[in-house]
Formats: structure tokens, C-alpha cells, sequence
């Protein structure tokens, strides 16, 4: 009997294995459009453009950031800032998307949240860490990690 129950453990823990595993992936994001807009309580900041993984376009994305008075100003020059990606699929259908949450450190330049939402197709990354740093030139590059399977990425 203790040998079955050491088997069974050990098929478990080999069956779990590869979920063990953490996964990752390198995103740039081109930007092609930003605006600012201020208004009584602080300032928005939008902006646009192009998702590219590996030199191909494979999407685009849409970012805001949002300056409050008294809440995300001075030591910290931080920003509460989402970020959705959109994936590229079939002409006609709503794209495959991925939505990011957190601050923007305007000192540094960077940026540090987590996966909040995603299409059924990308359900898997939800809960994943997101940080971005500038790459120059208005692109940013973003990397999403996660706890699962390696072999699973965005497109």
C-alpha cells in the first residue's frame, strides 16, 4: 500500500511538473500617437500605436495613464496606468486582447503592474507580472511573465 501511495506522488508531481514552469514574452511597443489632456483633477495621458514581437507587427495597443492631484503627484511622480493590447486575428472579428494594470513611474520611466483581463484565448496570463522600460524614441518595451507552461505566449 505505501509503495501505490509513493507512486501516485510521484505521477503527480511528474504530471505537474511542466506547470511549474514560467513562461515569457518580449513585446515592443511603437508608439504612433500621444495625448495629454488636462482636466479640474489632474492630467490623462493617451497614447497609441503598434505591438511588434520579433520585428513583426502582430497588433496594436491602446494606453492610458492618469495623473491625480494630491494622489500620484510629488515624491512619487507615478501614474495609475492600463494598457489593452489588441491581437491580431480574422478581418471581421473583435481581436483577441490582453489588458494591463499599474503605475507608470514618470521619474524612471518605466512601468510595473500585472495582467487583469484577457480574452478567452489568453485567459491563462491572467494574474501575470508586466513591467515596460523605455527603449528611446517613444517605444517601450514590455515584458509579461507568467506561472505555467513555457510553451504558452502571445501570438
Amino acid at each position: 500500500m505505501k509503495n501505490g501511495i509513493k507512486a501516485i506522488c510521484i505521477v503527480t508531481l511528474m504530471a505537474c511538473a511542466p506547470m511549474a514552469m514560467a513562461g515569457a514574452v518580449n513585446l515592443t511597443l511603437a508608439r504612433t500617437s500621444l495625448t495629454n489632456v488636462s482636466d479640474a483633477a489632474g492630467l490623462w495621458q493617451h497614447e497609441g500605436g503598434n505591438i511588434v514581437k520579433a520585428g513583426v507587427k502582430v497588433g496594436q495597443y491602446a494606453l492610458h495613464r492618469r495623473v491625480t492631484t494630491g494622489g500620484t503627484g510629488l515624491p512619487l511622480n507615478t501614474a495609475m496606468t492600463t494598457i489593452t493590447l489588441f491581437l491580431s486575428t480574422a478581418a471581421g472579428s473583435a481581436p483577441q486582447n490582453v489588458t494591463l494594470q499599474g503605475a507608470h513611474d514618470f521619474t524612471a520611466g518605466n512601468f510595473r503592474g500585472s495582467v487583469s483581463a484577457a480574452s478567452n484565448r489568453y485567459s491563462w496570463i491572467q494574474g501575470g507580472d508586466a513591467t515596460y522600460s523605455s527603449l528611446g524614441g517613444g517605444g517601450l518595451g514590455l515584458v509579461i511573465n507568467w506561472n505555467g507552461a513555457s510553451q504558452l505566449t502571445l501570438p
